[in-house]
């Protein structure tokens, strides 16, 4: 086992913090572990402010997403994992700023979690027989610096200014004259996900991986509703290296033979920090 897996499981093993009191009103049931994630905390309106740009970030345009529909959605994924793993997973992640749940290549549930104390993974164990194991992993985040940022719906920046980015293209805000910061992202696929985000939404997540020299991992999870005049898509994304986090939420509908361009978005919240590095 190498450093990296086994500081993580120091990190998931024990008991964290006391369950959060049961509210008696029945509008709260935080008290239960087992309980689906979904309940954020304030914004952080101080994060709104805008911050000093170093370089230029990339743009990507956006892929394709594959549907299967046949899939089962995060909530029923969720569901299929041990309610001891579900449990332990909101205990280590805190207050839920964003989460999915779906199932691997045979067939077993996999989630993400991101909360106000860390980032969380669930992921099955390598197994042989019929009895199902899980591995949890957590990366804290460190204090005081997990940001929010809510971003305006309407349409996509890129259709605003008059069309979709030239692939490869700087995005604004940047200094003059700054080189294009390209990123590492695995799996590569990852850009037709961060492609179909509205440019400054894009910059967000990728600015503070800027000069890093790191690889960036990506998870993401979308789900699509296609009704008889549009189609909406429901789209979650986390960036981490050993640093920084940077994850999205976000709504957005697309009329019926629109190219993503042409997409109006409807909710977007984001989010960064940085990360304690494993011991």
């Amino acid at each position: 086992m190498d450093r990296d897996v086994e500081a993580w499981r120091r990190e998931f093993a024990g008991r964290d913090r006391l369950p959060e009191p049961r509210r008696t009103d029945g509008a709260d049931r935080a008290g239960r572990a087992d309980r689906l994630p979904g309940r954020r905390p304030q914004e952080d309106r101080s994060a709104a402010r805008p911050e000093r740009p170093e370089g230029l970030t990339q743009v990507h345009e956006p892929g394709p997403l594959p549907v299967d529909p046949d899939l089962p959605d995060r909530e029923v994924c969720w569901e299929r994992l041990p309610a001891d793993v579900r449990g332990r997973t909101l205990e280590k992640a805190g207050t839920v700023l964003l989460w999915w749940a779906h199932l691997t290549e045979d067939g077993a549930p996999f989630a993400v979690v991101l909360g106000d104390r860390g980032l969380c993974r669930v992921r099955p164990a390598p197994s042989e027989g019929p009895a199902r194991e899980f591995r949890g992993e957590r990366v804290r985040l460190e204090p005081g610096t997990l940001r929010s940022r809510s971003f305006g719906g309407g349409r996509d920046t890129a259709a605003a200014a008059g069309g979709p980015a030239a692939a490869g293209g700087p995005a604004a805000p940047g200094r003059p004259g700054a080189p294009v910061e390209r990123l590492a992202l695995d799996p590569a696929e990852a850009q037709n996900v961060l492609g179909h985000f509205p440019l400054d939404v894009q910059d967000f997540l990728q600015r503070p991986f800027l000069s890093g020299g790191r690889t960036v991992r990506a998870d993401w999870y979308y789900l699509e509703t296609v009704g008889p005049q549009d189609t909406t898509l429901f789209l979650v994304m986390c960036l981490a290296d050993d640093r920084h986090v940077t994850a999205v939420e976000a709504r957005r509908t697309l009329a019926r033979g629109a190219t993503p361009d042409r997409a109006r978005w409807h909710a977007i919240t984001c989010h960064r920090a940085r990360l304690v590095r494993p011991r």
